[in-house]
């Protein structure tokens, strides 16, 4: 929908007036029009009309031309001016024309008025849209200007020759010259560039001109207080019209970032240090109760109470185990526990003296880690369950299979497995009221992990607990 087209017209003679609008409407143009003769009614139509062009009689009883022409440019600058005028010298319509006059138009020719005012419209919309264009373009510079001199690193324009074209204020602090002794020169000639450092930075320019990705490096700048600062600069191009025509380089201090990471390297390289001494104290101290056990069963001579010790023995390996397991592993937090498992079936069949070939105990795990408020009762438990598959499961010479499983359900929470088709567990034994002190201890774990246990005595005995892998 085309803009309305507001005519103020400025004219002491209804007549004239009318051949005015008489024209403008002949040639097909639609608008709305103001008529006004007098200072006061010209003031306030401009202001409340807003018209889009003016059409001025030269000379009115109470008013004229010239003064109707100043009070336009300074209430609506923009607004278009034509003189509409019946005598009007050629002398003055130029002079006219230079002090802000669109145009003019002698009353005996008024067919050229249509014309002329579409002309004014459209060079004054022209006008308008390349003023509003330059506005937003001085805007979006002052923004840029702002952003750039309080940018907190340091920004540095090199031209594509290499000379400083502008820095910022962050860099012109830093610089050991002033802002405008900097601007001009060569970029290697900066006092903040050590010498040694001159060669490197020409062949990264050189590099970046011909094209070459430059990513961000570390580099040593001087300071203007003459300290050398760790800094990482980032190249980057600045194009028009899609060439390039100079290079922005930015610069952040890391020297103190580099220093607490220094730091903190260095006090986590101690703390492993300290880690891995706690780690051997805790191992050396664990075999050395295992050790004691082993002394002191060797002087009972009651064999219930070799066998206690014996029990006691294997469940400090199995914790052993497991806290050399976490040692070794890279992520402290956790340890595979299907290797765990493979290792304490391994300890209880050499420290009981299994026959592989009459009891054959298999595996089946997910590979699935845990972290040690989880590992430590699980392997206690998985040791004392084992323990009583492999000493009572088989009696005799009877062969069987122990079988230790272990992975997610489908609601994901962890199952422990641990089943035998061996003899079976006595109905006369509740495990949950049991008075040994394996299945006390095993039950006091199983609420540890706040989970639950599952006990079938069909075709043997078979153990599954299962915990919620969210607790831990």
């Amino acid at each position: 929908m085309a803009e309305e087209i507001r005519v103020l017209i400025l004219e002491d003679v209804p007549l004239d007036a009318e051949l005015i609008e008489t024209q403008l409407k002949r040639e097909g143009l639609q608008f709305t029009s103001k008529i006004v003769e007098k200072e006061g009614d010209y003031r306030r139509e401009l202001v409340e009309f807003k018209p889009s062009i003016i059409l001025a009689d030269h000379s009115l009883p109470q008013f004229d031309g010239i003064t109707a022409m100043n009070l336009a440019r300074e209430i609506t600058p923009h607004t278009p001016f034509i003189f509409v005028s019946g005598k009007i010298g050629e002398d003055f319509a130029v002079e006219m024309l230079k002090e802000g006059a669109t145009d003019y138009v002698l009353k005996n020719n008024l067919s050229k008025l249509p014309h002329s005012v579409v002309r004014a419209l459209k060079e004054a919309k022209e006008k308008i849209e390349k003023l509003a264009a330059e506005q937003a373009l001085k805007e979006r510079e002052e923004k840029y200007r702002t952003l750039f001199e309080y940018f907190p690193n340091y920004v540095v324009v090199l031209g594509l020759d290499g000379k400083i074209v502008d820095l910022n204020h962050a860099a012109a602090k830093f610089s050991p010259l002033s802002r405008d002794d900097t601007i001009g020169m060569y970029f290697t000639d900066l006092q903040s560039i050590t010498g040694e450092d001159s060669p490197y930075y020409n062949e990264l320019f050189s590099r970046y001109l011909n094209g070459e990705e430059v990513g961000p490096f570390e580099s040593r700048l001087i300071s203007r207080e003459g300290e050398i600062r760790l800094m990482e600069v980032y190249p980057a191009p600045l194009l028009k019209n899609g060439e390039l025509f100079a290079v922005q380089v930015i610069a952040q201090d890391i020297t103190e970032r580099k220093k607490a990471e220094t730091e903190i390297n260095a006090s986590l390289k101690e703390k492993e240090m300290l880690l891995g001494e706690i780690n051997g104290r805790v191992s050396n101290y664990m075999s050395m109760i295992s050790s004691l056990l082993e002394l002191q069963s060797v002087y009972m001579k009651d064999e219930e109470n070799r066998g206690v010790l014996k029990d006691s023995k294997n469940r400090v390996k199995s914790m052993l185990l497991i806290h050399d397991g976490f040692s070794l592993s890279e992520d402290f937090a956790l340890i595979d526990f299907s290797q765990y498992i493979k290792k304490l079936i391994e300890l209880i069949i050499t420290s009981y003296h299994v026959d592989t070939d009459r009891i054959k105990v298999k595996t089946r795990t997910d590979g699935l880690m845990l972290d040690i408020d989880a590992a430590i009762p699980c392997g206690l438990i998985l040791n004392e369950l084992l323990t009583n598959a492999v000493k009572h499961a088989f009696p005799g010479n009877s062969e069987g299979e122990i079988c230790v499983e272990f992975g997610l359900d489908n609601h994901e929470n962890n199952v422990l497995i641990i089943k035998d088709n061996g003899v079976g567990l006595p109905s006369s034994i509740e495990f949950k009221e049991s008075g040994t002190m394996g299945f006390q201890l095993v039950n006091a774990l199983i609420n540890q992990l706040k989970g639950s246990v599952i006990l079938s005595r069909d075709k043997g005995t078979t153990f599954q607990i299962i915990w919620s892998e969210s607790e831990y």
